[in-house]
This record gives structure tokens, C-alpha cells and sequence, in this order.
């Protein structure tokens, strides 16, 4: 059944009303991996599956003006990983790797077959990355939405020690919901209320662990073809801040580094900020329908 944007909002009005003290009730369900529950939501059919990966901090919400319009022709999961939104109670991923794991444990006890189609942004791009070295059986093709996969590392901030020998806790990245210029604003009233929600709960992620997404870009910089000739399309923003979407030097290079990840490779620019699902959804959504095409007629 195809979900419309307003449907999707309407739904998410729902459940804001029948928020409990846990507040509101998750758009998908609660998956089960090695004793710890990890939010999904799918919606749509058909094949292939396409996997969305928020940026780092984000959640599922950050796909809520894509996914329905995804589903309207294939099968389609956002999800949030551990430490996130629903999935706050899950525990510390320790990193990308254990993120990597997460999300294949996740992909298995759900049910949801391969081939996958990795839509990853920002940070969630790294993850995909990693993900589609160790799996490259499961993986169809990869969209890279804003995200220098390792050629440009960010600069995370890390997070509050912990006494005694627990997990790092504490707020991860602030966001300045108030703030008129906030990508999320461009949710609708009611799902931006659940947004503020999310942002309220702690962050147990610990993000700080660049090895193995750095070794892929080793890889490329040596001449090794990290994705073979999967399809790999790069969405690069054009207003947002760094030099991957800009003609810069620094930006042509990171450009021309990524694309040479696959021999099936192109860039796609966005007159957007670095949040291009929220600022520029069709955008995102026309990439992924296309790849979908050609993935089905091969």
C-alpha cells in the first residue's frame, strides 16, 4: 500500500497522541539482536530493499520526507541504531564496525533479504561503506548522500567519559532545534515534535573508530576497487559547509576519489544544505528511483 507524505504525517500524529511515559510509539517494530531491541521500520515491496543510514546523531525521523515516496515503488527500512531515538535502551555500538554488525544482525533477524540498496548520509555513508566491503553479496548498489566516506574526516566531538569502566554516556552532538535554520524544521509540526523527543533522550553511541573505513579509502588511493562495479552514485551538497560539493581543489579531489570506489560511478549535486533528505527530498528520492530502474532491468 503506497503511503503519501501525508499519510506518513498523519500516522506519526497518532502515535504523538498515544505517547506513553516512553513516549511516542514507534512507526516500526522493535527487532531483536543478542538480547537488545533495535527500532526498524519498512514499508513498500518489491526488491531491491533499500537501507537507509542516517548521519551521525540523526535518526530514522531524518528519513521522513523520503521514505514513503521510496515505498511507493520498492521495499524501503530506516532504522535507528543503537543509543538512537528507539533504540536508546540498546546499549553503546562501539564504533563503526560494531554499527556494521548492528545493522547485518538487524537485516537478518528482521527477515529483510538481500540484495540491499545502501542509502547512506553523512557519517551513515562511512557505515555503509564498511558494510558493503564485508557483505558485497548483499549489496546492489550505494548512494552516498553528502558524505566524504573517510577522504574528509569530520571532526567528532567525543563523549563524556564515564566513571569506572562503563560506556562513554552523555549528549553526543547538541542540536539547536529552536533554531529557525534547522533542517528539521522542515518537518511537519506534529513529526518534529517527535523529533524533540528523540533529541531529549542520551546517546550511548561511541562513534570514534575511523580504521576500517579509512582502510577503503586506502584501498581506492592504491588503485584497488573497493565496490568492484557496483553501482555508486555520490549526492554531493552544493551549499553545504566543507569542500565536497564545492569546485574547490580540495572538493574536486574528494570528488574524484570517491567516484573511483567503483568503476559504475557518478556524482549528483544538490542545491542544498549538508541535511539534502530534509532540504532537498526529491532530490534523494529521483537518485534511488533511478538506480531501482536500472538494478531491475539488469
Amino acid at each position: 500500500m503506497k503511503m503519501t507524505r501525508a499519510c506518513w504525517v498523519s500516522f506519526f500524529f497518532a502515535c504523538s497522541l498515544f505517547a506513553g511515559e516512553a513516549g511516542p510509539i514507534p512507526p516500526g517494530r522493535m527487532v531483536d539482536i543478542d538480547g537488545r531491541k533495535l527500532h526498524l521500520n519498512c514499508s513498500g515491496r518489491g526488491g531491491p530493499t533499500v537501507v537507509l543510514e542516517a548521519g551521525l546523531g540523526d535518526s530514522s525521523l531524518a528519513w521522513s520526507l523520503v521514505q514513503p515516496e521510496l515505498a511507493s515503488v520498492t521495499r524501503v527500512c530506516s532504522y535507528d541504531r543503537a543509543g538512537t531515538a528507539w533504540s536508546h535502551n540498546a546499549g553503546p555500538q562501539h564504533g563503526l564496525s560494531k554499527a556494521a554488525d548492528n545493522l547485518n544482525s538487524l537485516l537478518k533477524a528482521s527477515g529483510e533479504a538481500p540484495p540491499y540498496l545502501l542509502v547512506g548520509h553523512s557519517w551513515g555513508g562511512w557505515l555503509v561503506a564498511v558494510y558493503a566491503r564485508r557483505h558485497p553479496s548483499k549489496v546492489a548498489g550505494i548512494v552516498l548522500v553528502d558524505s566524504s566516506v573517510g577522504f574528509d574526516p569530520p571532526t567528532i566531538e567525543r563523549m563524556p567519559a564515564s566513571p569506572g569502566q562503563g560506556p562513554p554516556r552523555g549528549l553526543l552532538v547538541v542540536k539547536k532545534s529552536a533554531n529557525e535554520n534547522d533542517p528539521f524544521r522542515k518537518l511537519p509540526p506534529d513529526l518534529h515534535n517527535v523529533y524533540l523527543w528523540t533529541e531529549s533522550l542520551p546517546r550511548l553511541d561511541d562513534v570514534d573508530d575511523p580504521d576500517e573505513p579509512l582502510a577503503t579509502v586506502q584501498a581506492a588511493v592504491h588503485g584497488v576497487l573497493p565496490f568492484d562495479d557496483k553501482p555508486l552514485v555520490l549526492i554531493a551538497a552544493r551549499n553545504a559547509e566543507g569542500d565536497l560539493g564545492r569546485d574547490t581543489d580540495k572538493g574536486k579531489t574528494i570528488r574524484s576519489r570517491i567516484l573511483g570506489l567503483s568503476r559504475d560511478s557518478k556524482v549528483v549535486y544538490a542545491e542544498s544544505g549538508h541535511h539534502v533528505a530534509l532540504e532537498k527530498p526529491d532530490t534523494v528520492t529521483d537518485v534511488v528511483k533511478e538506480m531501482i530502474s536500472r538494478l531491475r532491468r539488469q
